[in-house]
Formats: C-alpha cells, sequence, structure tokens
C-alpha cells in the first residue's frame, strides 16, 4: 500500500476546521478518480491538519501527485499556512471493523 502524507500547520483552530471541510470535499470527491483506497483527516489542537491518502499502486500516487497543486491552489489562496508532504510505503496498518455478535 503507497500514501501520500499530507501535513498543514495552520494559525489558529478555525481555520484548521475549514482546511479540514475544504480537504475533506475535495479529496472525498476525487476517490474513484484517483482510485483512492483509505482516506483520513485528522485535526490537532494547536492547528495541524494531517491527510493520509492510501492507494493500491504507484501509478495512482502518481496521478493524485500531478493533481494536487491544483486541487490546493484555492485553499493557498484563502489561507495561509505551511505545508509538509511526502509519499510513503505503508509498512503497517489496522483498523478494527465494527461488527455485531447479535442474531
Amino acid at each position: 500500500m503507497f500514501g501520500k502524507i499530507l501535513n498543514f500547520r495552520f494559525p489558529s483552530v478555525s481555520e484548521v476546521k475549514l482546511a479540514a471541510s475544504f480537504c475533506s470535499e475535495k479529496f472525498g470527491s476525487k476517490i474513484s478518480e484517483f482510485d483512492i483506497i483509505g482516506l483520513n483527516i485528522f485535526i490537532g489542537q494547536s492547528g495541524d491538519l494531517n491527510v493520509s491518502v492510501k492507494f493500491d499502486n504507484p501509478n495512482s500516487v502518481n496521478i493524485f501527485e500531478e493533481s494536487y497543486k491544483t486541487i490546493i491552489a484555492d485553499l493557498k489562496q484563502s489561507l495561509v499556512f505551511k505545508e509538509n508532504n511526502f509519499v510513503g510505503v505503508c509498512t503497517f496498518t489496522y483498523e478494527k471493523e465494527a461488527a455485531t455478535t447479535d442474531l
């Protein structure tokens, strides 16, 4: 599994909330187009926004990266923030699925 990790730092939590909404809408609407298999968006209490986008193959990462600058340009025009991002290979992941044992 391959991932693109996006880290943003904003001056305030209010701005982080706006950016999280933006990222949810923009990246969430591109799930099938970019062949995204996982999308997590986290807000930190000190103005951090972390977005993890997971892909099955490197080609999907490349397609995402080609469009990323265009997608994020609107956010850059609206809010001031510091950005750091990188591509990585997932070495371990665990998510408990919700299940019911009642019949």
